[in-house]
């Protein structure tokens, strides 16, 4: 009999779930593409995200991340996962509150589950919302009236998904064998998926793979510029901002004789600057692949700058962007003249991923200071600590000195014989003058040949011919900068201010 129990309330669990994840979440997610307007759970799960300490940020970001792009060709992994998490907090008390609804108001449930929806809406609306930082009945998710509708369309759909629920299982129509038989067939089938969908993941990485002309030996080299679509991301946003490009306006303002405000046709009428440039984001861990190069285009900052007439106290610039992040830097740096707007990226219209409209390109930092979806520039004379740099990470996020294999990969075996080796070098503004690699555990180093740079802001491919003999070996590699400075080998992980350390691999060869 207890059995039997267990088994009823595990179903009433999994309908409760049902029904809690494809109403309170599913319906106010379609209402967001029709609105505009974010989540409740979204809104819960983002304020759980951003409380996380900065070491379990970065460990979130290189370990579920580097996962979900290897393995499952999922971006976003550690979001996705925090987002379920905040999920499925919400599923379990709604499944409760489902199994509780049918069980002791059996008789009348349209009456309980009616209570039950607007209970719901009163705790979302003034208590969940608001300590999530979203305002009374979700202020801060969007137009108050979209927020409402999403709220009531949820509830409403809540209550008759409990109100219409089936039956309680009576031990007559409940066995435990079969429930067993059931949940060995579904988890089966979960398991395979997983199997079968990783499996195809990795086929279809390894095989996008291609080789360079510059080296026509070497396979697994990634192409001089990243497509777009492969780009890295990292954001604090679980839904990227919604820019609309019509109603968009750059304004320049703060310590200025004339502050002024630009439409994004306006500022496109301005003459405009082009230049590859490669990103890294400041969490990525040593042989991390949260590095790409671009070719970007936009306005130079100089010249929106000159034109409001910057005051003689002005000293830092800040950025203020549509999804609330913020970040600053020195005026000096952002009147480079080869720092500038983007509103372009490899030819096509900045994607929303990467800052729709408009983003920052300033030469020798972390991605962490070329902020996207910018909608206003500050001057002042005061300092400002940023959205990350509250955080822990650094403040000037000035770019590492870094190298790393692309191929072979770590743990691979290979065949005797010759075997091409290759990868890609970065310093930032400084430049890379030379990638060393050691086939004995950094004992020896050969030096590699590098493919010339697009731009002295860009990565270099590098690569070299190895005589493999059979057996295991540690491979290492390291560059030196523009000026001869040799990459910093000491381990040390991304937080505060970039990873170091020389990137290792264990080859077998056969």
């Amino acid at each position: 009999m207890a059995r039997l129990v267990w088994a009823g309330f595990a179903g009433w669990l999994a309908f409760g779930a049902l029904v809690v994840g494809g109403v309170p979440v599913g319906v106010p997610l379609w209402l967001r593409e029709l609105l505009g307007v974010r989540t409740p759970v979204e809104a819960i799960g983002e304020r759980l995200f951003r409380t996380l300490p900065p070491e379990t940020f970065a460990l979130l970001v290189n370990v579920l991340e580097d996962a979900g792009r290897r393995y499952l060709g999922v971006t976003h992994l550690a979001k996705t996962a925090a987002l379920l998490g905040a999920n499925g907090v919400v599923f379990v008390l709604g499944a409760v509150g489902v199994w509780a609804v049918r069980r002791w108001a059996p008789a009348n449930p349209w009456s309980t589950a009616a209570a039950l929806a607007v209970g719901s809406w009163l705790a979302w609306s003034l208590v969940l919302l608001p300590l999530a930082g979203a305002g009374l009945v979700g202020a801060g998710l969007g137009p108050p009236l979209a927020v409402a509708a999403s709220l009531a369309a949820g509830s409403l759909v809540y209550a008759a998904l409990v109100a219409a629920a089936p039956p309680r299982p009576s031990p007559q129509a409940t066995g435990g064998t079969l429930s067993r038989r059931q949940a060995l067939r579904d988890g089966v089938r979960v398991v395979v998926a997983l199997v079968v969908g990783s499996a195809l993941g990795l086929w279809l990485e390894r095989a996008a793979a291609w080789a360079q002309s510059v080296f026509e030996r070497i396979r697994g080299l990634p192409p001089e510029v990243t497509p777009n679509s492969e780009f890295y991301t990292v954001s604090k946003n679980f839904f990227d901002p919604e820019v609309d490009a019509r109603s968009w306006r750059l304004e320049v303002s703060g310590l200025v004789e004339r502050p002024f405000r630009l439409s994004l046709e306006e500022l496109k009428t301005l003459p405009s600057y082009s230049r590859p440039h490669t990103f890294e984001c400041i969490s990525n861990p040593v042989g991390g692949d949260l590095i790409g190069n671009a070719v970007w285009k936009g306005v130079r900052f100089r010249e929106l700058v000159e034109r409001a007439r910057p005051r003689s106290t002005a000293r830092k610039v800040v950025f203020w962007c549509a999804d609330g992040y913020h970040t600053a830097l020195p005026l000096a740096d952002v009147l480079d003249p080869e720092s500038f707007l983007a509103y372009e990226m490899n030819g096509e219209v900045l994607p929303k991923s990467h800052g729709f409209p408009v983003r920052a390109v300033v030469p020798g930092l972390f991605g962490m200071k070329n902020p996207k979806w910018i909608t206003k520039l500050e001057l002042t004379d005061k300092d400002h600590l940023g959205y990350w740099e509250q955080k822990g990470w650094s403040d000037e996020a000035v770019v590492k000195t870094m190298s790393k294999f692309t191929t072979p990969t770590d743990g691979a075996t290979v065949p005797a014989g010759t075997v091409g080796v290759g990868g890609v070098a970065y310093a930032g503004d400084r430049g890379v003058s030379a990638v060393e690699v050691s086939f004995d555990d950094g004992r020896t180093w050969r030096r590699a040949e590098l493919k010339p740079a697009m731009g002295k802001h860009t990565w270099v491919l590098w690569g070299l011919l190895w005589d493999a003999n059979p057996g295991r070996h540690v491979l290492k590699v390291r560059a030196r900068d523009g000026v001869g400075t040799l990459q910093d080998g000491r381990s040390r992980p991304p937080l505060p201010e970039g990873a170091t350390g020389y990137h290792t691999i264990r080859v077998t060869v056969r």
